[in-house]
């Protein structure tokens, strides 16, 4: 899955989660977060970062829509 507007895929976003959760050198034994708990945290992220982090708007808005919720592309 692609985002509509960006050129940022679904295991993108995915991978992102991952680094947010162990770090940015995770461990290869580290597993991929699913898509919901990937959502709450890059969620999270976005909530706390201060600033208009777009990398983490359009890696939210694509989890979102691989979990079947509504998402307004921006």
């Amino acid at each position: 899955m692609r985002h509509p507007h960006y050129d940022y895929t679904l295991d993108e976003a995915l991978a992102l989660a991952r680094s947010i959760k162990y770090g940015p050198l995770p461990l290869p034994s580290d597993p991929t977060p699913g898509i919901p708990e990937a959502i709450e945290i890059v969620g999270k992220s976005l909530r706390t970062c201060g600033f208009n982090w777009i990398t983490g708007r359009v890696a939210l808005e694509l989890l979102r829509k691989a979990n079947s919720e509504e998402v307004a592309w921006s």
